[in-house]
């Protein structure tokens, strides 16, 4: 069992496979990896489009038999109609939430962000967020909304990429319910989050799903490389995905 905590039902699977995800799971199937979250895509980029793409996302991830697993987003800056959507993403079945602040121009510290951060957190359901990017995406700033909502799950989707991982794994430190997706660093950044954090709350994603390249073979390398043992492996790969996502309690 893997899990890969950071991809997307992107425009170019959209545009071939409708909401048929076969191809998308035989992808992961080579790697083994065996559930994904799936994050929306066209949503983050125009938001007029947030309410289909969740949609999307939801239609393809209902076909999967429990392996895709949907997250959805909203528009802060509308919090009304960002509550709403979100209670209709929540009963509809959705996992969590997802936020790119610097792609979608929405700054974390707004009354609607907070809003929908108190609302995920009475739901019991994360909170993602691109994070690396200046000015609205630094881990620090995601450390720092954590700390304000301390019912509530944040991940970092990157652990600051190839620049921020140092302030990643300072921010990870900063806040006990904040989690870092190692998606993003290379091999040294890895091994310094694996060195300087809470192992109990690193997890692993490939990014997939924007084209039709494949990175999953590439961030699961990035762990070999590492030379991580197969404890803290299966820690990153399975027990603490699942406990986040509270997947073994469904399954009861």
């Amino acid at each position: 069992m893997i899990f890969d905590c950071h991809t997307h039902w992107g425009d170019c699977f959209q545009k071939r496979d409708g909401h048929d995800p076969t191809r998308w799971l035989e992808m992961f199937d080579g790697h083994g990896v065996t559930h994904a979250v799936v994050l929306p895509f066209a949503g983050l980029l125009d938001g007029g489009k947030i309410r289909v793409d969740n949609d999307d996302v939801l239609a393809v991830c209902s076909k999967s038999g429990g392996r895709m697993i949907p997250f959805c987003t909203v528009n802060s800056w509308f919090a009304d109609e960002a509550i709403t959507e979100f209670e209709r993403c929540l009963a509809s079945g959705f996992r969590g939430i997802k936020f790119h602040p610097w792609l979608q121009g929405q700054p974390v510290n707004s009354a609607g962000m907070d809003a929908i951060c108190e609302r995920a957190g009475a739901a019991g359901v994360p909170v993602i967020f691109h994070d690396g990017t200046p000015p609205y995406s630094l881990p620090s700033q995601m450390a720092l909304l954590a700390r304000r909502h301390p019912r509530t799950q944040f991940i970092l989707g990157h652990c600051g990429l190839l620049e921020h991982w140092r302030e990643a794994a300072e921010a990870l430190n900063a806040a006990e319910n904040l989690w870092g997706c190692l998606c993003g660093p290379h091999a040294a950044g890895v091994a310094h989050l694996v060195e300087h954090c809470d192992r109990t709350r690193l997890l692993w994603g490939s990014d997939t799903g924007f084209n039709f390249a494949d990175a999953i073979g590439y961030r699961l390398e990035l762990l070999d490389a590492v030379g991580i043992d197969d404890a803290l492996s299966r820690a990153i790969l399975v027990e603490n995905p699942t406990r986040l996502l509270k997947i073994e309690e469904s399954r009861r």
